[in-house]
Order: structure tokens, then C-alpha cells, then sequence
């Protein structure tokens, strides 16, 4: 499982610098806000996740709610209806790297 979550970070991580704009030296390239800059990217990254872990169903628990923990990491949670029991998808992604860090459903 940790090979098929690394293959999808690579080929996100080579369509979002396929899309942002070039410099003279390519090997020195570094975003200046991080690979995951924003809670848009952050959370469209753990609906990736959520969606090739647990199945479509995961989708029942949207919205998925970013927040910025020490300016350092996205954790991305989803949310549950009022009345219902159970828990929600979880997982936290280094912004400079977008490199997972944690990933589970609560129950």
C-alpha cells in the first residue's frame, strides 16, 4: 500500500510542477509556498487518498476541511451529518513536500 500512496504522490507532485513556471535551472527549483500551498491542493490530495484507501463511499463524509497546523502541515478531515455516528477519514500532509504523514478513518 505504501508504494501505490508513493506513485500517487510522484505523479501529483509531476502535474503540479508541469503546471507552474519555469526557471533557468530546473535541478534548483523549489516552490516558494510548498508543493501543497494552499487547503484547495490539500484537500483535493486527501480526496485522492481517501478515495483509493476506502472507496467511493468515503465521499459520504464530505465536505473534507483543511486547516494549517503550525504553518508546516495540512491535516484534512472529513465530516460527519448531524445525528449520525462514526467516524471520518484523517490525514495529515507536509505542505513543503506534500509527503503523508498520517492517514486513517476513525471509527
Amino acid at each position: 500500500m505504501h508504494l501505490i500512496c508513493r506513485l500517487i504522490l510522484i505523479i501529483l507532485s509531476i502535474v503540479l510542477l508541469t503546471n507552474c513556471s519555469p526557471k533557468a535551472d530546473h535541478n534548483n527549483w523549489e516552490p516558494g509556498q510548498g508543493y501543497v500551498p494552499d487547503s484547495a491542493t490539500a484537500v483535493q490530495l486527501a480526496q485522492i487518498f481517501f478515495i483509493r484507501i476506502y472507496g467511493e463511499k468515503v465521499l459520504k463524509k464530505k465536505p473534507f476541511i483543511a486547516t494549517l497546523k503550525n504553518g508546516k502541515i495540512w491535516v484534512v478531515d472529513g465530516t460527519l451529518e448531524n445525528g449520525m455516528d462514526g467516524g471520518v477519514p484523517h490525514i495529515e500532509i507536509q505542505k513543503s513536500d506534500g509527503k503523508v504523514l498520517e492517514l486513517y478513518h476513525g471509527k
